[in-house]
């Protein structure tokens, strides 16, 4: 029997915008801690209650906490100023939280990610490859379901509910038709859990990767392939794509930028390069390239030599 509470209208009002389990648990709970810590009732909180609740917590809250806590009063109070009559939007003035923008987080380094799939059993080498090269978080590796694979197409589902369709590089689609082959009839899951019909937990998913790399987790498995991902192609929406996220923002942060590609516009910057003809850079680039062509045909036989020539270059003129 379906238990009733106050916020029992609110629930369905989520379930019926297609709100993932998670985040409407999510949003009751931050309206009910509220009333527990105030001891005020959330239906009767004033635009000045919620003020004071949130600037109380300044020192405390992480900015991303706030601004989840805001969210929840701001869907929560929305709901009431549309289905109870006279009910006005307490949560309207509340003032919008700032997330600081953070550095790029370090990857887990490919030695170290090599070292640890080398000595790993095949489900452990599957969980490294899912997180380093797929970039999954551990959640959608504890949940992921064998009929998620379609040939070397792979469905995940991530937060929000939100799904996405990966491309399997070789090595990873190996080790999950493997898993396949030796999984018995009427389970589920790729890595499926004590109980019948059950998956693996998230956190031990998590526990299985720190005891295989002390030094790393999930999290710097997962920035390994969107780092590597992005500097190789260098397509930011691409790589949004691939790890699932909905804000580009946050894709930014998950990429750790190749300091050469800085060092670039600051050599394009640079006032050696400010007069006429620039820096003698790009010659030396084709000198440099030339003379590893040259190396490389070498072994096969050929020879190439770079001769400068005497005879002056002709700038073409335009129109």
């Amino acid at each position: 029997m379906l238990v009733k509470d106050k916020f029992t209208s609110y629930r369905q009002y989520l379930f019926a915008g297609q709100k993932a389990p998670g985040t409407i648990a999510q949003r009751v709970g931050d309206l009910e801690r509220f009333e527990r810590s105030t001891g005020s009732d959330v239906e009767e909180a004033t635009p000045a209650i919620l003020l004071e609740y949130m600037a109380d917590h300044y020192a405390t809250w992480a900015p991303q906490y706030s601004k989840r806590i805001r969210a929840s009063f701001r869907s929560y109070f929305q709901w009431r100023a549309l289905t109870v009559p006279g009910a006005a939007d307490a949560s309207r003035d509340l003032p919008s939280v700032k997330i600081p923008k953070k550095r790029h987080r370090r990857p887990a380094p490919d030695d170290l990610v090599l070292d640890a799939f080398e000595k790993a059993s095949m489900r452990e080498r599957a969980i490294l490859a899912l997180a380093a090269t797929m970039g999954l978080r551990r959640n959608e590796i504890a949940t992921l379901k064998l009929m998620a694979r379609n040939d070397r197409e792979l469905t995940v589902v991530g937060k929000g509910q939100r799904e996405r369709v990966l491309i399997l590089d070789d090595i990873t689609l190996h080790l999950l038709r493997a898993i396949e082959a030796e999984t018995a009839p009427g389970v589920r899951f790729y890595f499926p859990g004590r109980w019948a019909d059950s998956h693996l937990h998230p956190q031990t998913v998590y526990m299985y990767v720190k005891r295989m790399m002390p030094q790393e987790c999930l999290h710097t498995l997962r920035h390994r392939a969107g780092t590597t991902g992005y500097t190789r192609t260098k397509d930011i929406r691409a790589t949004q794509e691939f790890l699932g996220h909905s804000s580009l923002a946050t894709t930014e942060v998950y990429v750790e930028l190749d300091r050469r590609s800085t060092a670039a516009i600051t050599e394009a910057t640079s006032f050696a390069n400010a007069r006429e003809g620039g820096s003698s850079e790009p010659l030396d680039k084709l000198l440099s390239q030339a003379t590893l062509l040259a190396g490389k045909l070498a072994q096969h036989g050929w020879s190439i030599d770079v001769i400068k020539s005497s005879i002056p270059v002709r700038e073409e003129k335009a129109g």
